[in-house]
């Protein structure tokens, strides 16, 4: 058990470090198309937040795009590794689609706890804790994209210091998968989680792919499309609010 558990931290602290470069190169790629929209809960959080700049009508297109992506995405990854993923099932006697195929499906969903880490053991997170580190790790992550996308901020948010935006984002990301990683396995985004794991119940994983062993693929929609609006909110009606009302007070003066 204590290997297994060395072997899934060392597993998220390398898998976040790609995460968070295929993020920011998927921005880069993305922002002069789309505005970097890759994530259904940033998408809402800017409709719901920033509505002036982002029009609700915009969101359908947006989301369906966002999760044929992810369906497409765990596609080809499935047909480069289909053959790695059934060597693995046969080395640990896994049979696809029965409880304990979690650790070769979640490289398509999330689970909780992370099965790399604690395999099958429930105990080790509750719905309502994976609930709450969803939201929030969705709430920190949208904070820091409407810091960072913020025309008021000096230091990134303006002129040629915008080509670091996406660095920053992706490090957030991967800061994210790292702390939570073991727990939910990070996902933060309804769209990388649900459209493969639509495509992993078609290929043979079933139930444990929708609804899950516990029941809790909804999750993984639900709270980050909570938390992406809530941060989103805390940034600009709270601390970019007091930054810009700074700029009316004048210091007091020093006697």
């Amino acid at each position: 058990d204590v290997g297994r558990n060395c072997r899934g931290t060392i597993w998220t602290l390398a898998g976040d470090r790609v995460i968070g470069i295929g993020l920011g190169l998927a921005i880069y790629i993305s922002a002069h198309i789309s505005d970097a929209h890759l994530n259904p809960a940033v998408t809402l959080a800017f409709a719901i937040v920033r509505y002036r700049v982002f029009s609700w009508k915009k969101i359908p297109i947006y989301v369906t795009a966002q999760m044929l992506g992810g369906f497409f995405a765990a596609a080809i990854m499935y047909g480069f590794y289909h053959g790695a993923v059934e060597s693995f099932e046969d080395n640990l006697g896994l049979e696809r689609g029965s409880n304990g195929s979690e650790r070769t499906a979640m490289i398509f969903g999330e689970y909780f706890p992370n099965p790399a880490a604690f395999g099958s053991d429930t105990s080790i997170v509750s719905i309502a804790e994976a609930f709450f580190i969803e939201a929030w790790g969705t709430a920190v992550l949208v904070f820091v994209i409407f810091s960072l996308t913020d025309s008021h901020n000096t230091t990134v948010g303006s002129g040629n210091n915008k080509v670091v935006v996406p660095i920053l984002i992706g490090l957030t990301l991967s800061f994210l998968v790292s702390m939570y990683g073991p727990l939910t396995q990070g996902g933060y985004n309804p769209a990388r989680d649900f459209g493969p794991r639509l495509f992993a119940a078609l290929v043979g994983w079933g139930r444990i792919a929708i609804p899950g062993p516990r029941n809790g693929f909804w999750l993984y929609i639900i709270a980050p499309l909570i938390g992406g609006p809530i941060g989103g909110a805390l940034h600009d009606l709270g601390v970019a609010n007091i930054t810009r009302l700074k700029r009316f007070v004048k210091p007091a003066k020093q006697f």
